[in-house]
């Protein structure tokens, strides 16, 4: 993997997620935010990192840059989903409606026939999720970042978004808003971009990287934090295969 022979990188499954463990409640963004600063804490990282979020996990990592400037040295944003108003509304009515369709029999089958075992396995995780926590209810009631905090942003931020997502309006949003935003609009890719742009994310994103060294640290390797998205938008919150 070329970040893990370039950079100190540390890839972390949300609670909920992979092997984290599934607690019935704390399923906020700011609940996601403290679980970071704790990783970060634990590992006894405390120079500032370098964030990649995808879809949900830009929404983490947005999060920390505005509670926490002083330990974020950049963020690429992946897809990400950034709480406007309605936001949060938004999310919840699309991973409900996920949950209707994993009630259907055949779902799990479809699945297993199409994306494997793995595909199968992180539906009815996502579905864990939704019958068995609090994350519907947490994520209804999530406040949208304040404009102003965005435009307080102080550190750069790249953000990749595909050409037909339903996101790209939020994309020009967040280029206006944020003002070291370097936005790239990948052609011909959806919401899929880590799957549909692989190799130009790993292209771009470390050159990125390298020239934005971390302060007050030049000689130490930048550190990266990859946060898994949440299923079920997709099985990949970094660049690897999506199991960490």
């Amino acid at each position: 993997n070329p970040f893990a022979r370039e950079c100190e990188v540390v890839l972390y499954d949300l609670r909920g997620h992979g092997r984290s463990e599934r607690p019935p409640t704390g399923y906020t963004v700011e609940d996601s935010v403290a679980d970071l600063v704790g990783l970060l804490d634990a590992l006894g990282i405390d120079r500032p990192v370098h964030l990649v979020g995808n879809s949900y996990g830009g929404v983490v990592a947005l999060g920390m840059a505005v509670a926490h400037p002083d330990r974020v040295a950049g963020i690429a944003l992946i897809e990400a989903h950034f709480a406007v108003e309605g936001w949060g509304h938004h999310m919840a009515g699309s991973l409900a409606l996920a949950a209707f369709g994993l009630a259907e029999d055949d779902v799990g089958q479809w699945l297993e026939e199409q994306g494997g075992r793995k595909l199968n396995k992180m539906a009815r995780n996502a579905e864990a999720l939704i019958y068995e926590t609090t994350m519907l209810d947490d994520l209804e009631a999530v406040q949208p970042l304040p404009r102003d905090a965005l435009a307080g942003l102080r550190c750069p931020v790249l953000a990749f978004y595909g050409e037909h997502s339903d996101l790209l309006d939020r994309a020009r949003d967040l280029d206006d808003l944020v003002p070291d935003c370097d936005l790239r609009i990948l052609p011909g890719c959806t919401h899929s971009v880590l799957m549909e742009a692989t190799a130009e994310l790993k292209a771009t994103l470390l050159p990125w990287i390298h020239g934005r060294p971390v302060p007050p640290y030049p000689a130490a390797p930048e550190t990266l934090l990859l946060a898994e998205a949440p299923a079920p938008d997709g099985p990949y919150g970094g660049l690897g295969d999506g199991d960490a």
